[in-house]
């Protein structure tokens, strides 16, 4: 089971994710979209993982520790 602490919730999270090149994992409709990919940027409205766009508010964020 993932750890609560290893979601990307906030702005802060994902900012931190970007500044230390964090590998993550996104996740849709409770399936695996991509794994491993780097957070490129985000928006109130979307988060660039690997060169994709996802919505925010329809996907989670993982961190791969």
């Amino acid at each position: 089971m993932m750890s609560r602490a290893n979601i990307c919730f906030t702005d802060v999270d994902l900012y931190h994710c970007m500044l230390f090149q964090t590998p993550v994992e996104v996740w849709f409709d409770g399936e695996l979209e991509d794994s491993g990919g780097l957070i490129e940027a985000y928006s109130d409205e979307v988060i660039k993982v690997g060169g994709v766009y996802y919505l925010r508010k329809l996907c989670l964020i993982k961190k791969i520790s």
